[in-house]
């Protein structure tokens, strides 16, 4: 009967050594994707030539909301960290490239800012979110993943723990709701562009009075819906 009695304890701990190395390997860096985009000047350019840096590859549109927030809280973090080896990436998942440069002219940086009409950096970082940023250490390896614009202090806390101690301690990844990822056929950076006119922050101010809390999608709630919207529209 003692020996019945420790079979599940026994079983425990041989499933738990059998999966031991799946767990460690589950929470160890993986190499960041080769990312080969051109510049607004149609220059390309490479992640593999920051090798040696910690980078910030930060996944954004000119028409999410956030993004409006985001981008000039990482210009402050290149220039204050840039001098210790930091550089931030901007990939604008934008379809037409001069929506990107007027955004950019009310809101300007001083860091790359990369353009991909079609998304296929996007997919190779796996984006669910906007806007998403990646932390790469000088290795080349992803470290952490931050969506949604939301987490930018612990953004910050990650950055400089990897610049001073090698490691962001604590950093893991800081994701949005399930119910808030894209999914299936519908790509995060598309949102803008397929969910009700009404979402856009820039909007008419006139259609937005008559249409005020009158919305065709969910979408539409969350963005220039008069008083009750002022959302991306990228959930």
């Amino acid at each position: 009967m003692a020996e019945l009695s420790t079979f599940p304890a026994r079983l425990f701990r041989t499933c738990f050594l059998l999966l031991l190395p799946a767990l460690l390997a589950a929470g160890e860096p993986r190499p960041a994707p080769a990312l080969v985009v051109p510049d607004l000047q149609g220059k390309a350019y490479s992640l593999a030539a920051l090798k040696g840096k910690v980078v910030l590859v930060d996944f954004w549109a000119s028409w999410c909301g956030p993004c409006r927030k985001s981008l000039p809280f990482l210009d402050q973090l290149q220039a204050r960290y840039g001098a210790k080896g930091f550089q931030v990436v901007g990939v604008a998942l934008d379809q037409e490239i001069s929506s990107v440069q007027e955004f950019l002219e009310r809101t300007p940086v001083h860091f790359p800012i990369l353009s991909d009409t079609v998304g296929k950096s996007a997919e190779a970082y796996g984006v669910v979110a906007m806007p998403t940023s990646f932390l790469i250490d000088a290795e080349g390896r992803i470290v952490a993943r931050f969506e949604g614009g939301e987490n930018l202090k612990a953004e910050e806390a990650a950055v400089v723990a990897l610049i001073e101690k090698g490691l962001p301690t604590g950093a893991g990844d800081h994701r949005v709701a399930a119910g808030l990822q894209a999914t299936g056929s519908l790509k995060a950076w598309q949102r803008g562009h397929l969910a009700d006119p009404i979402m856009s922050l820039d909007g008419d101010r006139l259609t937005s009075l008559f249409r005020e809390h009158i919305h065709a999608s969910k979408e539409g709630a969350a963005g220039n819906g008069g008083a009750s919207g002022g959302g991306c529209g990228c959930n």
